[in-house]
C-alpha cells in the first residue's frame, strides 16, 4: 500500500503552474546593445566583482517563488499519509517488542456502508503487520481477554500465522473497560524482550469504557522508551436503536398463568422509529409484536407477555429490526415456571376454634381461588415446630404474631431470606418490640424495615396507598378508593422509621389516620424481601379480614414476596458463570461441561473446592451472549442440567464518541498518538489524523513571509 495519497489529487494539476516564475525571468533576460562609455569602465569593475553574488540572489529567490506555487496546490490536494506507510515510517526504529490489540467489543460491529469498524481493524491489524521486523517480538491480543494473548513474544518469519488468527476474528457482545487493559498491557511490557517497547491500539474510539484510572500507569510510560499509537477505526456516526433490557415483572411465574415481562428500547438515531415490528419468541415460538413510535433520544417500554404450560425454565427473546449495530437488537432470558410456591405460615397463637388462629384468615385467603388452589401449597405450623424444621424449604415464611425468637433463629432467618426467601411479618399481643428491634431490626442492619415501639389504641378507617414504584400492594390500586376506605382498624403497631432514607425500604400503604403510621413497609434483603405489617393477620385489630380486598391484598402480596428466580440465571456478557451446588452434592466421574453459543461441542467447566465441601462450577468464556447449558453428575442424583442466558451489555450501546485531546488527557504525562483510519472508495484506511495541510500551510505562510523579506533585500540598491 501507498506511504501518501491525495484526497483532492486532481488540483495537483496546478503544480504546473510552477514553471510560470521560471518563464518570467528567462523571458526578461534581454540581451543589452554593448555601448562604450568612459565612465561605465569603472562601473564595469564594480559589477564584475557583485555579479556572482545577485545571480545567486536571483536564482534563491527564482526557486522560492517556484516553491511556494508548488506548495500551494500541494496544500489544495490534501495529502494524507496512509496507515501501512505510517507503521513502516513509526516501527522501523530496530529490534522492538511489538504489542498489537485489537478492541472487540460489540459496538466495534457499528457498520456504516455495508462494512463495520471490525472488519476496517482487521484489515489495518493485517497491513501494520508489514512494519514488524524479522527480529522483533510480537505480541498479538484482544481486548476482551488481554491477559490471555493470542501470539506472545515471537518472531514472525513470515506473517501467515499472524493473518490467520487476525482473519479468524469476531466481534463479541461484551464490554471493554480500558483500566483492565491498559494494566494488562503494562504487564506485557514489563515482560518484553527488548527496551524498545511499540504498542498500537486499533478501537472506535468510544466514550463509554474511558476514564483517569489509566493515568497512573501513562505517567510512568512515559519516563520510559514506550511508544504508542491509538488508531480508530470507528465511525462519527452515533444513530442506533438499542433493546437495553428484558425483564420479568411478575416476580412469581406460575404455570398456566400469564407472566409479564417489560423490554426497554432507546432509540438514538436522527429520526423517529415508526411502524417497526419486533419478534417476540417464546420457547422457539415466534410471534410479530408491533412497536410503538419511538421519538429521536426517546426511550420507550414495551409490556409483554407469555403464558407457559410447563414447569421449570422457559426461553423467551425479543428481537428488534437489524440496524447500524446489530449486537444490542436481541436479548433473550430466562423464565423459572413454578408448578407451585410453598408458603410457611408461623402462628404464634394456634386456635382449635374456627378462624380463630392468628393464620386462618391468611390460609383462607390463599386458599380461595380454584385455578390457583394447586399454585399455593400452604403449610401452617406453630413457632415452636417452625424451630424444629429444616432451612431451605419455603419460599416465603409468615410470621404472625410470634412472641420471641433466639438469636440463632435470627441468624438462620437472615441466612435463608438473603438467599431469596420472602418474609412477612404480622404483629400481635405477644410480640416484644424491644426484643424484635434488638435482634430483627439492629439499626436498620437487621431484617425489619422499622424500628416496632409500641401498640398504639387508636380507632379510624381507611387504607391509603403510596404511589411510585410498582410494588407488592400494586392489585389494590385497581380498587375503587371507597373499597379501602371502608376498612375499620382499631389497634395497630407503631414503627419508627430511619431519619435517613435507605435506598431498599419504602412504605407501601399508610393508615388514614392524623399521623398518617405506615400500614406496611418493604425491605430488599439480599436477594429477598420482607414485608411488615403493622395490623395482625386475624381480625382481633381490625377488620379488613372479614373483607374482600383482604383476600386480593394478601394473595398478590404474598406471590410478589415469595422467592423468586427471576434474573438469576442470567449473565451480562463476559461475567463469568458460576454455579454453587448445594452441600453434601458430590460429583460423579462424569465430565463436567457447558454447551456454547459459539462453539461446535461442549467445553469443559472449572470446578472450584474440594470434593468433600461445598463446590461451585464455572465458566470465564462468556463473550459471546446466548444460552449455556452446564451439565454435571452428582452421586445418588444423576445428570443434572442448569441454563443460563448470556445478555449484552448496555453500555456498549452508548456510542457517543471521545475527542482525541480528552482521550489524550487521560493518559497522564503520557501522550499516544491517535491515528484516525477513515474508509473511502479512492483511498482505502487512509490516514486522516495524519493529513500534513496544517503543516503545509505553517510552511507556507513563513515562505511568504522570507519570500516578500528576501525580495526587498535582493531589489536593493547597490
Amino acid at each position: 500500500m501507498e506511504s501518501l495519497s491525495f484526497l483532492n489529487q486532481p488540483l495537483l494539476w496546478g503544480m504546473s503552474l510552477a514553471a510560470i516564475p521560471i518563464i518570467i525571468h528567462l523571458l526578461f533576460r534581454r540581451r543589452f546593445r554593448r555601448v562604450d562609455w568612459a565612465p561605465m569602465h569603472y562601473l564595469k569593475l564594480s559589477i564584475q566583482r557583485n555579479r556572482r553574488r545577485v545571480q545567486i540572489e536571483q536564482l534563491l529567490l527564482l526557486l522560492l517563488r517556484t516553491v511556494l506555487i508548488l506548495l500551494f496546490f500541494f496544500f489544495l490536494a490534501r495529502p494524507v499519509i496512509h496507515a501501512a506507510g505510517l507503521g513502516k515510517w513509526l516501527g522501523g526504529r530496530g529490534r522492538t517488542s511489538q504489542i498489537l490489540i485489537i478492541d472487540d467489543s460489540l459496538s466495534m460491529d457499528y457498520r456504516e456502508g455495508g462494512r463495520s469498524a471490525f472488519d476496517r481493524a482487521k484489515e489495518l491489524a493485517v497491513t501494520l503487520l508489514d512494519a514488524i521486523g524479522p527480529k522483533d517480538r510480537f505480541t498479538l491480543l484482544v481486548a476482551s481477554q488481554p491477559k490471555q494473548p493470542l501470539l506472545r513474544e515471537v518472531e514472525l518469519a513470515n506473517h501467515d500465522e499472524a493473518v490467520q488468527l487476525i482473519s479468524r476474528l469476531e466481534p463479541t457482545d461484551t464490554f471493554v473497560a480500558w483500566e483492565p487493559v491498559v494494566q494488562a498491557l503494562d504487564e506485557l511490557i514489563r515482560s518484553g524482550s527488548y527496551p524498545i517497547r511499540d504498542v498500537t491500539m486499533i478501537t472506535d474510539l468510544r466514550r463509554a469504557g474511558w476514564d483517569e484510572t489509566i493515568s497512573p500507569i501513562g505517567t510512568r510510560w512515559s519516563s520510559q522508551q514506550i511508544e504508542m499509537r491509538i488508531f480508530d477505526a470507528g465511525s462519527d456516526r452515533t444513530s442506533n436503536v438499542a433493546l437495553e433490557d428484558l425483564r420479568q415483572i411478575d416476580r412469581l411465574a406460575i404455570m398456566g398463568g400469564a407472566t409479564q415481562f417489560e423490554a426497554v428500547v432507546h432509540n438514538a438515531g436522527e429520526r423517529e422509529l415508526r411502524d417497526a415490528d419486533a419478534t417476540w419468541t417464546i420457547d422457539g415460538k415466534p410471534t410479530v409484536v408491533r412497536l410503538p413510535t419511538i421519538a429521536a433520544g426517546e426511550t420507550v417500554r414495551v409490556p409483554l407477555s407469555a403464558t407457559f404450560q410447563e414447569a421449570g425454565a422457559h426461553r423467551v427473546e425479543l428481537a428488534l429490526p437489524n440496524d447500524e449495530l446489530p449486537g444490542d437488537n436481541r436479548r433473550a432470558a430466562l423464565c423459572q415456571v413454578r408448578d407451585r410456591v410453598n408458603i410457611l405460615l408461623v402462628d404464634g397463637e394456634p386456635s382449635s376454634e374456627p378462624l380463630g388462629g392468628e393464620v386462618d384468615f391468611l390460609a383462607l385467603a390463599l386458599a380461595i381461588g380454584a385455578t390457583d388452589t394447586d399454585a399455593f401449597h400452604v403449610q401452617v405450623v406453630t413457632d415452636s415446630e417452625w424451630s424444629t424444621l429444616p432451612a431451605g424449604q419455603s419460599d416465603l415464611i409468615v410470621l404472625a404474631n410470634v412472641g420471641s425468637m433466639t438469636p440463632e433463629q435470627v441468624t438462620r432467618l437472615e441466612r435463608q431470606v438473603a438467599g431469596g426467601t420472602g418474609l412477612m411479618i404480622f404483629p400481635g399481643e405477644q410480640i416484644d418490640s424491644s426484643a424484635y428491634a434488638q435482634l430483627m431490626y439492629r439499626d436498620g442492619e437487621g431484617l425489619l424495615p422499622a424500628a416496632p415501639e409500641t401498640i398504639a389504641d387508636e380507632e379510624f378507617t381507611g387504607l391509603v396507598l403510596e404511589s411510585g414504584a410498582p410494588g407488592p400492594l400494586d392489585a389494590l390500586k385497581q380498587l375503587s378508593p371507597a373499597v379501602l376506605e371502608r376498612i375499620k382498624v382499631r389497634r395497630f403497631l407503631q414503627v419508627r422509621l430511619a431519619e435517613k432514607e435507605h435506598p431498599d425500604v419504602r412504605v407501601l400503604a399508610r393508615w388514614n389516620n392524623a399521623e398518617a403510621s405506615p400500614a406496611a413497609i418493604e425491605k430488599k434483603f439480599g436477594r429477598g424481601q420482607v414485608v411488615l405489617w403493622t395490623i395482625t393477620a386475624d381480625k382481633q385489630w381490625s377488620d379488613w379480614p372479614t373483607e374482600p380486598s383482604y383476600v386480593l391484598g394478601m394473595r398478590e402480596a404474598c406471590a410478589a414476596t415469595v422467592r423468586s428466580d427471576q434474573g438469576q440465571r442470567i449473565v451480562t456478557a463476559g461475567d463469568p458463570l458460576r454455579l454453587t451446588l448445594p452441600e453434601g452434592e458430590q460429583l460423579g466421574a462424569v465430565p463436567t461441561t457447558v454447551e456454547t453459543p459459539d462453539a461446535e461441542k461442549p467445553q469443559p467447566l472449572r470446578v472450584e473446592g474440594e470434593a468433600s465441601k461445598q463446590q461451585t462450577l464455572s465458566y470465564a468464556d462468556t463473550r459471546r451472549a446466548g444460552l449455556y447449558k452446564l451439565s454435571w453428575n452428582v452421586i445418588g442424583a444423576g445428570d443434572q442440567t442448569e441454563t443460563f442466558a448470556v445478555i449484552p451489555d448496555r453500555r456498549e450501546s452508548q456510542l457517543v464518541r471521545i475527542a482525541p485531546d480528552q482521550l489524550r488527557g487521560f493518559w497522564g504525562t503520557f501522550q499516544p498518538q491517535i491515528v484516525s483510519a477513515v474508509s473511502a472508495a479512492d483511498a482505502p484506511l487512509a490516514v486522516r489524523g495524519q493529513e500534513v495541510w496544517r503543516t503545509l500551510a505553517i510552511s507556507m505562510l513563513g515562505l511568504l513571509v522570507v519570500e516578500s523579506c528576501f525580495a526587498t533585500w535582493t531589489g536593493r540598491q547597490r
